[in-house]
């Protein structure tokens, strides 16, 4: 029964009414929820921030402790190579031979044995970046040989090795570092004796690539890191200018205070005999970060809060258009194709009952048409595909019979017994459920079979070249009745049509095209190019025509089926009649 107008509005006013209470008391419990969400998430932040400020911290310093450990590690093992090769240099024999040949030999020799020693301080100087230059000294014959030749001195070299004697292993003069080699004449005397020193080696370091390696090491430009000697002694290189005679300690035990900033002291754990390596870390950064999250958490918290209080103010005023958030899962249903879906209607839903309402006769419309369209679809194939077998069973099947009839008269044993072979297997295939897809190698041999039954009969007349399908193509699916339908055509319109005497020829093919499979199917003959025209235009026609309802039925189902625009070619074949080309994807 139809409501008046008045009945009408005051329903309308009414559920008007029960969606604007809806809404109050969805915003309240919401406003609720998120002020409450809120400030756990604030004081969630603040215990997470106490609680893992001293686990960065540890993070932060281990990372560093590890950096100047590999520092360490990494130039006590180049400046423990560079020892070793000082001490190999000087102690080959061609320095030897040349201090004992000296006074002895023309210049020729003299020259070709510096130019040996010059050649090996080359060497040396190319041996990595640690290295700045490196020369050898034979105080007794005042000589001296480097990579720039050769020079005489006096008693500076001498002298160098005096100033540095306390220094066994790495010395340090003019802000200049060197590791000093003694070839002694008598390993029993004195070392340290003028006449008892033969030769003495001296590598020069880079200062420079040292100080570099030690401020790629800093994590701050703030920190300091220094080397020092073995004995703590001296300072070797530092990567500022400090005096560490300032350096005082903090209330804790690993800080150090200087000009009344706060440190962290650490030390390499890989010290080796050349020197110790030291790391103050500035604590002032760290500071500053810990004041930079304390403010970032309370604007946070402020953001929040501003943020709260806009959403909510914006939601109050557009709630009424909820159905981006109350049907999300019923539209999402219709994406997913389920259009069987419908939003259940109760009593709690009473405020959007009737959006519901038109969403759910949308979706039974929707589902009525597309199902009636589907089912149209699958009528009209089942339909061309069950005409095609009515054109298949009645003609092929008594011209079999009288075939079978004229090979057992003439005492054909064998042949009978191969044709009621395929026959069976033609008929056993035909009749079975239309709507089954089936594998390639079975439509092979369903085609096959029809070919030799048909072979037998044009004997003479035809010759059928139709190889077995690869092994490896077995398994592809394709609908059935793809292939017969096409040898049959030859057999219905070529030789019909040829002339007295004149051969037929019926070839198969397989051609393995990227993803494709290509079947070809062709005949011998003669086509007009206006024929190949007529029929490629027949099969892009929705129109059927009796010419070649086989080819339009084939083509349409396999673009069913493999979802393709063009899964059958037609094309003039090189035995001069038609090439009916399928495209099968792997």
């Amino acid at each position: 029964m139809r409501r008046r107008p008045e009945e009408e509005e005051a329903v309308g006013k009414m559920e008007r009414k029960r969606e604007s209470d809806f809404v109050r008391y969805l915003f309240k419990w919401l406003l609720l929820i998120f002020a409450a969400f809120a400030a756990i998430s604030i004081c969630f932040n603040l215990v997470t921030y106490m609680r893992e400020k001293q686990y960065y911290s540890e993070i932060i310093e281990q990372e560093q402790q590890e950096r100047i450990n590999y520092l360490s590690r990494n130039i006590n093992e180049e400046l423990t190579t560079l020892k070793i090769t000082a001490s190999v240099a000087v102690k080959e024999d061609i320095v030897q031979e040349l201090y004992c040949r000296y006074d002895y030999v023309n210049s020729y020799e003299r020259s070709k044995l510096m130019e040996d020693i010059r050649k090996r301080c080359m060497e040396i100087d190319n041996l990595n970046s640690f290295v700045s230059a490196s020369c050898l000294y034979l105080p007794e014959k005042k000589l001296k040989i480097s990579r720039d030749g050769y020079d005489f001195v006096e008693e500076e070299a001498y002298a160098f090795v005096l100033e540095n004697k306390e220094n066994g292993m790495l010395s340090i003069k003019d802000g200049k570092a060197y590791i000093i080699e003694i070839l002694n004449k008598n390993y029993l005397d004195d070392k340290w004796i003028k006449e008892n020193v033969l030769g003495i080696f001296v590598i020069e370091l880079n200062t420079g690539v040292i100080l570099q390696e030690m401020q790629f090491a800093k994590m701050m430009d703030q920190d300091a890191l220094f080397m020092a000697s073995p004995d703590n002694s001296a300072v070797y290189f530092s990567t500022r200018d400090i005096d560490y005679g300032n350096l005082k300690k903090g209330d804790d035990p690993d800080k150090l205070l200087l000009d009344g900033e706060e440190y962290l002291f650490m030390s390499s754990h890989d010290d080796g005999d050349f020197f110790r390596l030291y790391y103050l870390q500035d604590q002032s950064f760290l500071h500053l970060i810990q004041d930079k999250m304390i403010t970032s958490i309370l604007l946070f918290a402020g953001i929040i809060v501003l943020t709260i209080l806009l959403a909510f103010a914006l939601f109050y005023r557009r709630v009424f258009r909820p159905l981006e958030v109350l049907l999300v899962d019923a539209f999402d249903q219709i994406k997913k194709s389920n259009l069987s879906y419908r939003i259940p209607e109760t009593e709690k839903n009473r405020v959007f009952a009737n959006l519901y309402r038109n969403f759910n006769y949308m979706a039974e419309r929707i589902d009525t048409l597309v199902s009636r369209e589907l089912k149209q679809e699958i009528l009209v194939n089942q339909a061309n595909f069950k005409h095609l077998q009515a054109q298949i069973n009645p003609h092929f099947m008594y011209n079999s019979y009288f075939l079978l009839y004229r090979m057992i008269k003439s005492g054909d044993k064998e042949g009978s017994l191969l044709v009621c072979e395929n026959l069976g297997c033609f008929f056993k295939y035909i009749n079975r459920d239309s709507g089954e897809n089936k594998s390639l190698e079975d439509e092979i041999s369903h085609a096959r079979s029809y070919a030799i039954i048909q072979g037998y009969r044009y004997k003479g007349i035809i010759h059928v070249d139709f190889p077995e399908l690869p092994v490896r193509y077995n398994y592809i699916e394709v609908p059935r009745l793809i292939i017969q339908p096409l040898i049959e055509n030859v057999f219905k319109y070529v030789v019909s049509q040829m002339e007295e005497e004149e051969a037929i020829r019926l070839k198969v093919s397989y051609e393995e095209a990227g993803v494709e499979l290509l079947i070809h199917v062709e005949n011998s003959g003669q086509i007009e190019e206006e024929q190949l025209e007529y029929i490629r235009r027949k099969l892009h026609d929705a129109e059927a025509n009796e010419d070649i309802t086989a080819l339009m039925n084939i083509n349409a189902r396999l673009q069913v089926f493999f979802k393709k625009e063009n899964p059958l070619e037609v094309n003039r074949s090189c035995l001069g009649g038609l090439r009916v080309t399928l495209h099968v994807q792997l």
